[in-house]
């Protein structure tokens, strides 16, 4: 069996290696299958079974994952196309769902990559699994008996993104939620942002992302934005913390940066 930090070290090596600007042009502007999936159809449990392993295994190409995962679902494809897209060529719906399931994948992998970097440094068991995600949650801590949910998210501008109410539904599944940020924009750009800004509020988020991309984030040659060994061994940290100080309900990604900002000051 591989260690944690090998099977790390492979996963970064193939997030590199992902044409990311050429999939941003091919596919991103596409969006022609927006509909909600039938279960037969979510790509989660084929990208948990190639992408998130304890074994060393050689992890596959977009390009090689998509034509296995189209090969493999025709049947339900077939039942999809004839609902939605009757007239419409195999070519072009296939092209939809490749665009589709990049989106899909590129966000899991990121979260993926936490959750590697977790099991490489961290002393608290983490679990993630398609039925987890598929509930809502992307990893799971066990710390002193209690389940801590993590949700691993992008940081955006639209309100209801931000707000914590969506999040309710997990909390069956979990004793304490904390949501765990990431931005895909560089440390110039919320340099930029903060100097433009024109209220407190804003002002303060920009500085909360500023502080995220410089010490949490790195970026891959491609671009590929990753996390350094810092962000898990004091998310870790404010878990126990937060544990030990019996603290229920969830930890917004506002209020989760600040304490580890604090944590994290001399």
């Amino acid at each position: 069996m591989a260690t944690m930090e090998s099977l790390l070290r492979d996963f970064e090596a193939f997030l590199s290696s992902i044409p990311l600007e050429r999939y941003r042009t091919e596919l991103l502007p596409i969006k022609t299958v927006e509909q909600d999936l039938p279960k037969e159809l979510n790509p989660l449990p084929d990208i948990y079974q190639v992408y998130w392993t304890e074994e060393s295994r050689a992890f596959p190409t977009y390009d090689a994952f998509f034509d296995r995962w189209w090969t493999n679902h025709l049947e339900p494809l077939d039942r999809f196309i004839s609902q939605y897209f009757w007239g419409c060529s195999h070519g072009f719906v296939r092209q939809g769902f490749r665009a589709r399931l990049y989106r899909t994948l590129i966000s899991v992998l990121t979260q993926f990559h936490l959750g590697y970097m977790w099991k490489a440094v961290c002393n608290l068991p983490l679990n993630a699994s398609v039925e987890l995600d598929m509930g809502g949650i992307d990893a799971l801590v066990d710390c002193s008996n209690k389940k801590v949910a993590l949700q691993v998210k992008k940081e955006t501008y639209r309100t209801e993104a931000r707000e914590g109410g969506r999040f309710r539904q997990r909390m069956p599944q979990a004793d304490l939620v904390i949501e765990v940020p990431y931005t895909l924009s560089d440390p110039e750009h919320w340099v930029a942002r903060l100097v433009r800004a024109r209220t407190e509020e804003t002002r303060h988020r920009y500085e909360l992302f500023g502080f995220l991309a410089v010490k949490f984030q790195r970026w891959l040659p491609n671009g590929f934005v990753v996390f350094t060994p810092q962000y898990p061994l004091l998310l870790e940290k404010l878990i126990t913390n937060l544990v030990q100080q019996q603290t229920s309900g969830i930890i917004t990604w506002q209020t989760v940066l600040k304490e580890l900002r604090a944590l994290s000051s001399p």
